[in-house]
């Protein structure tokens, strides 16, 4: 399967966002993925309690 757009791999995976964060310091990088899982568990969490039969 060929990429879709020189800035993705074959994946779909944005190339320019890895470079991006391969370019940040260490501290910073961990910084920046903790922050995304973060947020990430925050929509999980969001959408879980949404789904429940308490939500209505």
């Amino acid at each position: 399967m060929q990429p879709t757009s020189p800035l993705e791999d074959w994946r779909g995976v944005d190339v320019g966002q890895i470079r991006e964060q391969l370019r940040l310091p260490v501290k910073e990088r961990v910084r920046v993925m903790v922050e995304a899982a973060n947020v990430l568990l925050n929509v999980q969490e969001h959408a879980r309690r949404a789904r429940s039969p308490e939500a209505g």
